[in-house]
């Protein structure tokens, strides 16, 4: 498109004089001409789009049950493998300090993991963890800038405070959840943090890191949450800025904002960002939420706009969740359609170097989008929809899905 785009303005020119002539078959071609490299510009945002791959559902299903206690809507979902490879199915009962740990194959419960509140080793009210290992398991702390170290057995072994970096910028907190998909990430002795957007603050970075080795706090100044249109410097009740994804493919962060159409790309030292356009052919444009006091669960719920963003190492891709606009029937609960994943979704697939390889739009009320994990033979997501006519509170369920080649 690069080259295109120069050569466009040379060509016009010709054909404009062209256009001038007395020759009516010339003016003719020339106009179907200006046709097709019109055509050819309006594609630009998706020139890389290729529909070679779809999502496909399995006969594969993962049932695993729940006592009454145990919702099955999680914001912190996991998969993790211990060192011996035995693969657990992790997740935070919500509003419960508790992580459940399941034997994926086997789909029983293997052991929780239960921080106390207080005492001791009392840690707060969890929000989010990471499993490094069953001996160094990560708790983020609600309203608390606080990272807590502990093991298998719920011992407290270390608290790391993260309020404000070495050098006196404050920082908000950070959760290390999935539904918002922005878990811890380990790399090269560091933690690597997505603190709330600090709209008050004169420096406002999208990332920062606690030094494993000395803890110290520091903030990677070369990227800055962004300004949406409408928006001003206050955080406000939509808190739109808040609303992004992270992964991390081994080198480069990968960054999603929900009211954004581009996508981060950043190296480590986040130095050099990279924008890519990565659009849903189901949404024709973004709308930021009205959050001047006008906004209604109703409208978050139909609002066009992405979500997560996910990669998946077994098969080098990524998905990117996208929200077309919906119209919600009437008698909707919107409050629990909003903790369910919403009535419909898709997911872009893209390739390693972040072209679009296809896109799969998936039926009305039957997924929870919020609620999905990869393992090597494919991406699970959860059907645990409230208005999936399978539903049950007593378990939480999940259909694989395979990244399949066009025919």
């Amino acid at each position: 498109m690069k080259l295109i785009k120069p050569m466009m303005k040379e060509i016009m020119q010709v054909l404009y004089s062209f256009l001038k002539t007395k020759y009516y078959h010339a003016r003719i071609v020339c106009i179907n001409v200006s046709l097709i490299i019109l055509y050819i510009s309006c594609q630009d945002s998706n020139i890389h789009r290729k529909n070679i791959f779809f999502l496909e559902k399995s006969n594969k299903q993962l049932i695993f049950p729940l006592d009454e206690r145990t919702k099955n809507s999680p914001l912190a979902l996991f998969a993790y493998k211990d060192k011996t490879g035995k693969e657990y199915l992790t997740f935070q009962n919500p509003i419960q300090n508790e992580i459940l740990f399941y034997d994926m194959n086997l789909t029983n419960l293997d052991f929780k993991v239960m921080p106390s509140y207080d005492g001791n080793n009392g840690v707060g009210p969890v929000s989010g963890y990471y499993v490094k290992n069953l001996d160094s398991i990560f708790l983020t702390i609600h309203g608390f800038n606080d990272i807590v170290l502990i093991d298998k057995n719920s011992v407290v072994k270390e608290k790391m405070e993260y309020y404000e970096t070495n050098d006196n910028i404050p920082l908000l907190v950070t959760s290390s959840i999935s539904s918002l998909y922005h878990p811890l990430l380990f790399f090269d002795n560091k933690i690597y943090i997505v603190p709330e957007c600090n709209r008050w603050a004169e420096s406002n970075w999208v990332c920062a890191y606690i030094d494993l080795i000395d803890k110290s706090v520091n903030a990677i100044p070369s990227f800055s949450y962004p300004s949406f249109p409408g928006q001003d410097n206050r955080k406000k009740r939509a808190s739109a800025e808040d609303y992004l994804s992270r992964c991390f493919n081994g080198k480069q962060f990968v960054y999603s904002f929900y009211y954004d159409e581009d996508i981060y790309i950043a190296p480590l030292n986040h130095g050099q960002i990279k924008k890519i356009k990565v659009t849903s052919k189901y949404i024709d444009k973004v709308r930021i939420p009205d959050d001047y006091g006008n906004l209604t669960i109703e409208e978050l719920c139909e609002n066009p706009n992405y979500g997560n963003l996910l990669y998946d190492e077994y098969r080098d891709v990524y998905y990117r969740i996208a929200y077309p606009k919906t119209m919600l029937e009437k008698g909707i609960r919107v409050l629990e359609l909003l903790r369910y994943g919403r009535k419909n979704f898709s997911i872009i697939i893209l390739d390693k170097g972040f072209n679009i390889i296809g896109e799969t739009l998936f039926p009305d009320y039957m997924y929870n989008s919020q609620v999905m994990f990869i393992r090597e033979d494919g991406l699970y997501i959860s059907c645990n929809h409230y208005l999936n006519p399978e539903y049950s509170d007593d378990v939480i369920s999940f259909i694989r899905f395979n990244l399949v080649k066009n025919k």
